[in-house]
C-alpha cells in the first residue's frame, strides 16, 4: 500500500511541477496574460466613482517578451504609448468620441 502511494506520488509530482513551471514561463513571456488587479480587466473602463476614474487602460498589445504597445484613456483623451523594459513613449494622441461629442454639440445646433 505504502508502495503504490510512493509509486503514484513519483509519477505525479514531477508532472504537476512540470506545469507550474511551463505555466510561469508562459505568463513570464507574455505567452499567456492574466486577468487584471481589482476586478478590473483592459478594456473595461472604472465606474465614475472609482478612484482611478480618470485613468483606463483600454487595450495592450506585447510586441515581443519585452515591449508592448498599450491605448491608455485619460482626461478625455485616448494616448498611444509604447513601453519597454527601460522607457515609455507617446506614440499618439486623440480625444475619446465621448469627449468629443459635447464639445462639438454647440455647433451643431439651429439658432
Amino acid at each position: 500500500m505504502l508502495a503504490e502511494f510512493l509509486l503514484r506520488l513519483a509519477i505525479a509530482l514531477p508532472i504537476v511541477c512540470g506545469l507550474a513551471a511551463a505555466s510561469l514561463f508562459a505568463v513570464k513571456r507574455g505567452w499567456v496574460r492574466l486577468p487584471a488587479f481589482a476586478g478590473l480587466s483592459p478594456g473595461r473602463r472604472p465606474a465614475s466613482g472609482h478612484p482611478d476614474a480618470a485613468l483606463a487602460i483600454l487595450s495592450v498589445k506585447s510586441l515581443s517578451p519585452a515591449a508592448r504597445i498599450a491605448v491608455v484613456g485619460f482626461g478625455g483623451r485616448e494616448l498611444l504609448i509604447g513601453v519597454s523594459g527601460q522607457s515609455v513613449s507617446l506614440l499618439a494622441e486623440r480625444e475619446t468620441a465621448a469627449a468629443a461629442i459635447p464639445a462639438a454639440a454647440h455647433l451643431e445646433r439651429a439658432p
